[in-house]
């Protein structure tokens, strides 16, 4: 099976809602390429094997690592920003 037929059984096999959020997704990386370009990260995990992939859009590997980093920081604040103060943990 060649890239194209792939897509074509992946899109096919999709629902609705996962064809809007899949264009969405589509949309946001084109930003990576031309005049004002985006930068992104993607990470793909396969569950079944454990394995992690990244692809980098617009950055090197140095501006990869620096963007992860804020975003581990943003995901701690958003799981924290409920979280009772540290003292409360006793």
């Amino acid at each position: 099976m060649d890239q194209e037929q792939a897509i074509d059984a992946l899109l096919k096999a999709m629902s609705d809602e996962e064809k809007a959020h899949f264009k969405t997704t589509v949309l946001r990386i084109l930003t990576c390429y031309g005049p004002d370009a985006n930068q992104a990260v993607v990470l793909l995990k396969n569950i079944s094997e454990d394995r992690l992939e990244l692809a980098t859009m617009n950055l090197d590997e140095m501006e990869a690592a620096a963007m992860m980093i804020e975003a581990n920081d943003f995901f701690g604040f958003l799981n924290t920003i409920d979280a009772p103060p540290k003292e409360a943990f006793n």
